[in-house]
């Protein structure tokens, strides 16, 4: 929080013959310059950080220093034995004065500047960076002073109390140091143990995780794995065929039957196709799914049981000279009628390059 500092000239004077005596010079006529601190304004005043050098003393605009970082704030100071303020102690870092810390900065780093409103502002050109990497400051004089003026007896009470040992004069400690190693062994040696443990446990959980992700991983591809096989016996009985290829026989996957709808046409039932003669079928067109023209019946081949069983279509080629046989079942096709005519159309699920691609049929 920023602190504004609104001082005026306090002149102290005292008057009377009493205080004219030589033997009073000094005291009672000190006076405070517009320009002083007082050491409890001092402390408590935030420190700001300008990347650009200042001059001390300078005038800025009122509301300037919202562009500076504000790193801290002024906790202590540092006088020497002459009375002259050397440095001040400066709290950074920490929310709400928790987990601050002390540095000092020399006085003569800091920089006072005025704004035009009236308000005083202390100014270094450093960073928050360069003071968190500065060594922290160690209050030890105050301790130091009322060491000295300590007994022996008070050290090593006040030892006791802090659980330390103090050599004084030629007492033998040996015994104290032997316990105090002895006892952080001991510390040592269950902090040890209580962090193998949790290592331990932590170990054993994780190697549970794993064997328990392990064994279901397994069991899925266990699963995928017959659910593969089968899909694959599942295809090889129902959606392959032994295609007749004169001496040879080659397994392939059936084509299914299209659904195909068209005006004035009906789809021939298996009686309506057994009613019909090679002559009705043979030179027939063959259509894909969007009426392209993919072949041209050639055959029919009757199986044993007396009924159509394949039909052997003319792929390819070009006014009858190239063209490929193919051999599909009777399944594959499907078989539209005109509705009042003899016109028949006939389809099938592929595409002309689909049908060359598949085995060449070799008639005897």
């Amino acid at each position: 929080m920023k602190r504004f500092l609104s001082t005026t000239a306090i002149v102290l004077t005292m008057t009377g013959a009493a205080f004219a005596d030589a033997h009073t010079e000094g005291f009672g006529s000190v006076a405070v310059e517009e320009t002083d601190f007082l050491a409890s304004d001092l402390i408590g005043m935030r420190i700001y950080n300008s990347e650009a050098e200042v001059e001390n003393d300078a005038t800025i605009a009122e509301g300037a220093e919202q562009e500076w970082d504000d790193i801290g704030e002024i906790n202590d100071i540092i006088v020497s034995k002459d009375g002259e303020v050397t440095a001040v102690i400066l709290g950074i870092g920490g929310f709400l004065g928790m987990g601050e810390r002390d540095v000092s900065i020399s006085m003569d780093k800091i920089r006072i500047l005025n704004d035009e409103g009236g308000d005083r502002f202390l100014v270094v050109n450093t960073s928050k960076e360069m003071l968190e990497q500065s060594p922290e400051f160690e209050r030890r004089m105050n301790d130091d002073a009322e060491a000295q003026n300590m007994t022996d007896e008070e050290k090593m009470a006040n030892a006791d109390d802090k659980n330390v040992t103090v050599v004084t004069g030629n007492t033998d400690t040996s015994e104290n140091i032997e316990a105090e190693t002895e006892e952080m062994a001991q510390e040592a040696e269950a902090e040890t143990k209580e962090m193998a443990n949790e290592v331990e446990a932590e170990t054993e959980e994780m190697a549970n995780e794993v064997e328990a992700e392990s064994e279901e991983m397994a069991n899925e591809a266990e699963q995928m794995a017959e659910n593969a096989e089968a899909e694959t016996e599942q295809a090889v009985d129902g959606e392959n065929t032994t295609v007749i290829t004169g001496d040879a026989t080659e397994e392939r996957e059936l084509l299914p039957r299209p659904e195909v709808e068209r005006e004035g046409y009906q789809a021939a039932e298996a009686g309506m196709i057994e009613q019909m003669s090679a002559e009705d079928l043979e030179g027939s067109y063959v259509y894909g799914a969007n009426d392209e023209t993919v072949g041209e019946i050639d055959s029919l081949l009757i199986g044993d049981n007396g009924k159509i069983d394949r039909v052997v279509i003319n792929v390819g080629g070009f006014l009858g000279l190239g063209e490929k046989p193919v051999a599909v079942t009777f399944d594959e096709l499907q078989v539209l009628k005109n509705v009042e005519g003899d016109d028949v159309r006939i389809y099938i699920d592929s595409t002309e390059e689909r049908l060359e691609s598949q085995p060449e049929y070799q008639g005897d």
